[in-house]
């Protein structure tokens, strides 16, 4: 009889997913016309503007199955999309009501329990321009 000896085989390296620093944020209202869907009525139809965070980082946003998010107070934006290089659009429709002035603006993964969001030195205000 037969033995295998040998050691297992390392596993791959895990990924690095550690989110880059937000080094500026521009946020204003926009108008918000959700596109037409085919085969179903969208939840999106009536919301008619949305507030959008231009947010620059120090690097790229690594990608993962859960996306990131900006955590406005209590508010979790997660619908966002690159629009240049370490530049992302975040935009909040829904929940617009419950932005508050102020409010801290934190960044991590949708769904990231509290103490796993980054605290970035920036608040909540309409209209921000970029640093």
């Amino acid at each position: 009889m037969t033995t295998d000896s040998s050691q297992p085989l390392p596993g791959a390296p895990r990924p690095e997913w550690t989110l880059p620093e937000i080094t500026g944020i521009q946020i204003r209202r926009i108008p918000f016309q959700a596109r037409k869907p085919r085969n179903f009525e969208s939840a999106l139809a009536n919301v008619r503007e949305a507030v959008e965070f231009l947010v620059k980082t120090s690097g790229p946003i690594p990608i993962r199955a859960l996306g990131p998010a900006l955590f406005i107070g209590e508010v979790q934006v997660t619908e966002s999309e690159q629009v240049g290089e370490n530049e992302y659009r975040f935009l909040a429709y829904n929940n617009i009501d419950q932005l508050k002035t102020g409010a801290p603006i934190r960044f991590g993964w949708i769904n990231d329990p509290e103490s796993e969001r980054r605290e970035t030195p920036y608040q909540y205000q309409e209209d921000r321009p970029a640093k």
